[in-house]
């Protein structure tokens, strides 16, 4: 059961856990991104948007440069996440100091990605014309990794 514990956070980290909470423009909505998906509540209507729609809408040419890089940063650390959930899974009965390291690692550069993303679509600070982020979920996920970086003892199970 405790080599199930790693895959079974990422899994939930992959296609719940909400990275990013967003005010659009002059707060004309809210929302909430996760890795794979964006719902968004306007006065317009409610609305859920999976990254392969936001995909399809840069490829379209319906969003403009600055969001289509945003849309193209967020869908590239969603793959690194779905890398990195793939490894998890797969050498889940090998999972040691190394294979944490390396859960790790792919988990910053998601969040690095994610960053990134906020940074092109809302600017430097977080807000901009486009409105205001809050990448709590980022933080989270990197406040979680460098306690397990800091204190390793979190990940060892004891009887």
């Amino acid at each position: 059961m405790r080599r199930c514990i790693v895959p079974i956070l990422l899994l939930g980290l992959f296609f719940f856990f909400p990275f990013q909470v967003f005010i659009i423009g002059s707060e004309t909505g809210i929302g909430i991104q996760g890795a794979v998906y964006r719902v968004q509540v306007t006065g317009y209507g409610d609305s859920l948007i999976l990254i392969t729609q936001e995909i399809m809408y840069v490829v379209n040419g319906l969003y403009s440069v600055k969001t289509g890089s945003s849309v193209l940063l967020w869908a590239l650390g969603s793959c690194v996440l779905a890398l990195i959930t793939w490894f998890g899974i797969v050498s889940a009965d090998s999972a040691g100091p190394e294979h944490y390291r390396r859960i790790s690692l792919g988990l910053i550069v998601a969040c690095v990605c994610y960053l990134g993303s906020c940074i092109a679509q809302y600017g430097v600070f977080f807000h901009g014309a486009a409105g205001t982020s809050i990448p709590l979920g980022v933080a989270l996920v990197l406040l979680w990794l460098a306690a397990i970086r800091f204190f390793p003892e979190i990940l060892t199970f004891r009887q």
